[in-house]
């Protein structure tokens, strides 16, 4: 009996401390899943915070952008209305430019005359009547180039005849070419011709050329060009 109660005293010692460590594990763990609770709580408020922070930064952000859209669209509005004064402008364009031609006359009348600006014959005397250009011979397809140095919106051309009552007529079934395309066409004996291009069919061009495609003398006094530029072939208006 001794031995039975001792026995008992034993086991429930034992179970005791088995309660007491199993308690204090628990306490432990406890304590460590509060402790790790907390660490997510702080993580979680410190996102939160950095959440916040970026939505107001991201707001700021895009209050400035939107200032700097309105700023380049009003900017934008004020370069296209300085454009478009800027175009309103139509000018002399051919004065002093590079000229070719084909069928060149060695005596002085180079296709360069008629770019110069010089309407008046230099003297009565037929033979030495500068300043008009002249072509050696009368070859079908004389023709003379202006090159404008650009890119040009054309609007208008004009052509000063020579004045000589006896060759006058040498000017009739000229063709006028803005870069590839016919402006205009001479159907009779005058003193000038104009080409005056619609405004509504925009052309650009960045050479003029006239040319005599039947068999006659090509000569002129001047041809004049009036436009406005030079563009960038990406960046006309029509």
């Amino acid at each position: 009996a001794v031995v039975s109660t001792q026995s008992v005293f034993e086991g429930r010692l034992a179970l005791e401390n088995t309660l007491v460590e199993t308690l204090a594990l628990m306490k432990s763990q406890t304590t460590v899943t509060n402790l790790y609770i907390q660490e997510m709580r702080t993580t979680l408020r410190s996102i939160v915070a950095r959440v916040d922070t970026l939505e107001k930064t991201v707001q700021t952000k895009m209050e400035e952008l939107q200032e700097k859209v309105t700023e380049t669209v009003a900017l934008t509005g004020k370069i296209g209305k300085r454009q478009q004064v800027w175009m309103s402008e139509i000018r002399f364009i051919s004065h002093f430019k590079l000229t070719e031609q084909n069928n060149k006359n060695g005596r002085g009348h180079d296709s360069d005359i008629v770019v110069d600006g010089q309407f008046l014959f230099a003297t009565a005397t037929h033979t030495f009547m500068r300043p008009y250009s002249h072509t050696l011979d009368a070859s079908a397809g004389n023709k003379v180039v202006i090159r404008l140095g650009g890119l040009f919106r054309i609007h208008k051309i004009k052509l000063w005849n020579a004045r000589d009552s006896c060759c006058m007529d040498r000017l009739v079934g000229v063709h006028v070419y803005a870069d590839t395309r016919l402006v205009g066409t001479v159907i009779e004996t005058k003193y000038t011709y104009d080409y005056i291009l619609p405004g509504e069919d925009p052309v650009y061009a960045e050479s003029v050329t006239v040319l005599q495609p039947l068999g006659r003398y090509l000569h002129m006094l001047e041809v004049q060009v009036w436009g406005n530029g030079p563009f960038d072939r990406e960046d006309i208006f029509t």
